[in-house]
């Protein structure tokens, strides 16, 4: 983040009110911000209506501590063990997703496009890169539809794509490919949506047109589980 803002753009205060409602600023940028707010009823506004949308997410999840163990779990599963990722899956705990994760989601996605309602759904898995980004929000209805909003989907090239993957019995077995900007349906068979909630996910980085051999060839992304928000119905 920068030390100097220009107050007289628009787009350039609301993301310095962002920053400093999630909480990213260092100790002389959040000074200085303060100074500025302290003087600007247009930057006490932004701030107010980041806090405002930011505060959906917190009432829809249930934030979650993972267990003591998961570190050494995390180091058991990604040591040089001669199996293939998929195969690892199974040592990893399922980390649901707290609100910091999800507001920075929220934050890049506001960046992106005006966003006026949340994503639709029962249970959320945020797709982050290796530096926490959020590059993807799947949301599943209890049906089993899949609602992918892309945010800022860093690994993927002009010529790739994102692809996500349900891990059965060890085997990935692929959901659809997921956009590399604004949002897309995905609609599993009846077999897969069974099987939906209680399984591990994972995305690829993928040649456009998704994996030619109906198997992962790329890197992974990112892992994990869909995550039931408050006041879900659902069971897992």
């Amino acid at each position: 983040m920068s030390n100097q803002w220009d107050l007289s753009d628009p787009d350039d205060r609301h993301l310095a009110a962002g920053e400093y409602v999630l909480g990213v600023l260092d100790r002389d940028q959040k000074a200085r911000f303060e100074a500025l707010l302290a003087v600007s009823h247009d930057l006490r506004n932004d701030v107010e209506e980041w806090r405002e949308h930011l505060q959906l997410f917190n009432e829809r999840l249930d934030p979650k501590t993972p267990p003591k163990e998961v570190w050494q779990r995390i180091t058991t599963a990604t040591g040089a063990l001669p199996l293939r990722w998929w195969q690892r899956l199974g040592a990893w705990q399922s980390m649901a997703a707290s609100f910091g994760v999800i507001a920075v989601a929220l934050g890049l996605l506001w960046q992106q496009a005006e966003l006026n309602q949340l994503p639709d759904g029962e249970a959320v898995f945020v797709v982050q890169d290796e530096s926490r980004t959020p590059g993807w929000i799947i949301s599943a209805t209890q049906e089993g539809e899949l609602v992918v909003q892309a945010v800022q989907p860093t690994q993927v090239g002009n010529e790739q794509t994102g692809e996500l993957w349900l891990i059965a019995d060890g085997t990935p077995i692929s959901l659809g490919l997921l956009p590399g900007q604004g949002s897309r349906r995905l609609q599993p068979s009846a077999e897969l949506r069974a099987q939906l909630f209680n399984a591990d996910l994972a995305v690829s980085v993928e040649p456009q047109g998704g994996a030619p051999e109906g198997q992962p060839t790329g890197p992974i992304i990112d892992h994990g589980r869909l995550t039931p928000v408050a006041g879900s119905t659902l069971i897992f």
